[in-house]
């Protein structure tokens, strides 16, 4: 996920990115995940959320891979032998905007990394966010599916601001609230881009999605048409009776008409949050060197892009 602030660009990964499977990994599996995580380094990905499925050949492993590629990992609740097996937070700071981001991953022994424990996530997240330090905005990368997403953003609404999921695929779609929380589901491996906008208006409260205030303009316009036409119908009206049903109706629909006013209005001033995906198709032109190391990689990619 591409997070754009002004003109800084933050990248972010919520995990699962590595291994098609949980543990056992081949030598095979370790060369596709160490090629993965350099080409992450190589997008500047500034945090890797850790997922069980980035652990598959334990997290000796991740963490050279890591270190080597330069991505931060991070993990909010991934425990061994009771301590934190990866920083639990990290705050980047972009453009003079500080940006607290923590991950979340599923609970459990993890496969491959043995000694290796996903501890509840909610008061793992409690006990960090209590723990950072004043920020702008407050990210949390799930990879532990969107169910566990939906209910974390329902937990920490008012003490985070964006969550982003993996750990299954929801496809392109539009940002969900969550009370005061968005969520961001990923797209389907290798097919799409998100990027996220953000502009920091009011200090606090919920970034207003812009393309769901865009619709909500449009409605607006469309009933100050439907009064105008109510306004022509109740002058030209003769019928007592009619006037009166007619007035009724102009009445209820101007209640909804300001109600909207209210909310366009309350746009004004807000933060707010855009996210375009930016799909990766055949008119996307390949990068030809990347792709030669891919195909070394999956030689079965030849010929699909």
């Amino acid at each position: 996920m591409l997070t754009s602030l002004g003109n800084a660009v933050l990248v972010l990964d919520s995990g699962n990115a590595l291994f098609r499977v949980l543990g056992g990994a081949s030598d095979e599996d370790k060369r596709r995940a160490a090629f993965v995580l350099g080409a992450m380094g190589e997008l500047r990905t500034a945090v890797l959320g850790v997922g069980f499925r980035d652990l598959s050949a334990g997290a000796e492993f991740l963490s050279a891979e890591a270190k080597r590629a330069k991505v931060q990992l991070v993990s909010t609740n991934l425990e061994q032998n009771g301590k934190a097996a990866f920083p639990r937070s990290t705050v980047v700071e972009r453009n003079g905007v500080k940006v607290a981001i923590l991950a979340a991953s599923g609970t459990g022994e993890v496969p491959g990394a043995p000694g290796l424990v996903g501890a509840p996530s909610l008061p793992a997240l409690k006990a960090e966010l209590a723990r950072l330090p004043p920020r702008d905005v407050t990210v949390l990368l799930s990879a532990a599916g969107y169910e566990e997403a939906m209910a974390l953003a329902n937990e920490l609404s008012g003490k985070i601001d964006l969550v982003i999921q993996s750990g299954e695929f929801r496809g392109t779609v539009p940002p969900q609230a969550v009370k005061d929380v968005l969520l961001l589901a990923s797209g389907q491996r290798g097919q799409a881009v998100g990027k996220l906008s953000l502009t920091l208006g009011a200090p606090t409260g919920r970034f207003t999605d812009l393309n769901e205030a865009a619709r909500d303009r449009e409605l607006l316009e469309h009933l100050d048409r439907q009064l105008a036409t109510l306004d022509g119908r109740l002058k030209a009206a003769v019928d007592a009776e009619g006037k009166k049903s007619l007035a009724a109706l102009r009445k209820d629909m101007k209640a909804r008409r300001d109600e909207q006013a209210r909310k366009v209005k309350a746009v004004q001033g807000a933060r707010t949050l855009q996210l375009d995906w930016v799909l990766l198709g055949t008119d996307v032109k390949d990068d030809e060197a990347l792709k030669a190391r891919v195909l070394e990689i999956e030689p079965t990619y030849s010929g699909l892009h």
